[in-house]
């Protein structure tokens, strides 16, 4: 590796007053994998924000492929030669693979286009990688892998010389996550450099040249490669309470089975799940859970198999609604965009299952009277607040889970309940899951990665090539 492609020197920078990056100093080598772990999320949007582009800073000097390209006294508001990549594809979904490569491409100086040469070139790139993607297909009918293996492809062709890897293990699988970090070495070795940002110091330590620990807008520790080991991250990790009182049942108090549950990408999964247990579903593809998620909402048909939930066969589901009615709650991943409405005030939010679940008799309005009561007890609960915006990401995370434990469903799916929190939020989480199962509530958790999910699981059931494990 030969010189920087960025150097972020002394930099502060605040917004409306909050200091989001605080005195922050790192700099990034030419084709180096620089990874960072946000202990707290704070200051990390802003961070990536001032990587793209330059804009004002309060103290400091940011440096772009060893030239001065911010400084706390200008500004000049361009973009560097940066490419972010996360879950939500700049991929145009309505064209092909290649025309999103070559097409819109700054780098493209010809005015007739041939759709056959650039085809070749693209599926020469794919076979190199061993990578089975048409380059004839549309965005909008590739997996979430393959969008992003174009994407960072696109982004090469495109000139970037650093890519930002935001937390990928949120939704890539963990075969795909291998097989995607040997493209990132591949293009490494070519000088293209990555900061590649996670959520566990164990996937950053596997494929990053060196890890900055990044917390309330500083950069608190840099971790050279040789001194990579559990022991030096005890200092910045969060102790996790896994103590529950599992109520694991014997086989006589079976709550769902899975029997021959079939689909496209799961083949006869058969499994027993007793009342209040917690058990989590890893599917390594990426494909099963999305399977189970549509199932769920209705929009999946089996190809063979049922599910007996309460000892009834159930072999489709009409949608979430339905759901509700037989008291199973599919949280889904970012519960806060999806599951809380912000027209409602905390109460409403709070309360908005259970009145489905009493039908607004004497019993709910005797329970909201109940609750306003316990919860104002609670440190941090603003029950009284009718703009729930205001509320912090902890508190928000707090109130989907107490409108979970209010409802008392037996049974729930979470679907990837810990992506995108930061350690902070990982470690709530936990506390609200296990608050649950010590309601004797049945969880089912469906993730890509293993995450945090064995803390609070008593089993892991794994798919992987539509077998189940």
């Amino acid at each position: 590796m030969n010189g920087e492609i960025l150097r972020i020197e002394n930099v502060s920078r605040k917004i409306d007053g909050i200091t989001y990056l605080d005195n922050i100093n790192f700099n990034i080598r030419k084709g180096e994998i620089l990874g960072l772990l946000p202990l707290d999320n704070h200051g990390k949007e802003q961070l990536i924000e001032l990587i793209i582009k330059n804009l004002n800073i309060d103290y400091g000097r940011v440096y772009f492929d060893e030239k001065l390209v911010n400084y706390y006294e200008y500004s000049d508001m361009q973009y560097n030669e940066v490419y972010v990549i996360d879950k939500n594809t700049k991929l145009i979904s309505e064209l092909k693979v290649i025309d999103n490569i070559y097409v819109l491409n700054n780098t493209l100086n010809q005015f007739i286009i041939n759709e056959n040469i650039l085809s070749k070139k693209a599926k020469a790139i794919f076979e190199y990688f061993d990578l089975d993607i048409n380059p004839d297909k549309y965005i909008s009918d590739l997996s979430q892998f393959e969008k992003v293996v174009v994407e960072t492809i696109k982004a090469v062709i495109n000139g970037a010389k650093l890519i930002i890897l935001n937390e990928l293990s949120n939704f890539l699988s963990i075969n795909e996550l291998y097989n995607f970090q040997k493209l990132i070495k591949y293009y490494s070795n070519k000088d293209i450099s990555f900061l590649y940002m996670a959520n566990h110091h164990e996937e950053a330590f596997k494929i990053c040249n060196r890890v900055c620990l990044l917390e309330d807008g500083k950069i608190v520790k840099v971790i050279e490669k040789n001194d990579y080991s559990d022991e030096i991250m005890l200092p910045y990790i969060v102790e996790f309470d896994s103590n529950t009182n599992s109520k694991i049942s014997d086989n006589e108090n079976i709550i769902i089975g899975f029997e021959d549950f079939t689909t496209t990408n799961i083949y006869k999964l058969n499994i027993r799940i007793n009342k209040g247990e917690c058990i989590t579903i890893l599917d390594k593809d990426n494909k099963g859970i999305q399977d189970i998620v549509e199932f769920l909402k209705g929009n999946l048909t089996l190809i063979d198999g049922n599910i007996i939930f309460n000892r009834k066969t159930i072999k489709s589901i009409r949608d979430l609604n339905s759901l509700i009615e037989n008291e199973i709650l599919f949280i889904p991943e970012n519960p806060i965009d999806n599951f809380l409405f912000f027209n409602m005030s905390y109460l409403e939010n709070l309360m908005f299952l259970l009145e489905q679940k009493l039908n607004n008799n004497l019993s709910f309005r005797k329970k909201i009277k109940r609750l306003k009561e316990n919860y104002k007890l609670l440190e941090d609960v603003n029950i009284n607040e009718n703009d729930i915006s205001n509320l912090s990401k902890k508190s928000l995370y707090d109130l989907i889970y107490f409108k979970v434990y209010e409802f008392k469903p037996k049974l729930i799916f979470l679907m990837q309940p810990f992506s995108g929190a930061d350690m902070y939020l990982r470690a709530r989480i936990i506390q609200l899951i296990n608050k649950l199962k010590n309601e004797g509530i049945t969880i089912i958790i469906l993730a890509v990665s293993i995450s945090d999910t064995l803390i609070v699981s008593d089993r892991l059931i794994t798919i992987k090539d539509d077998s189940v494990f």
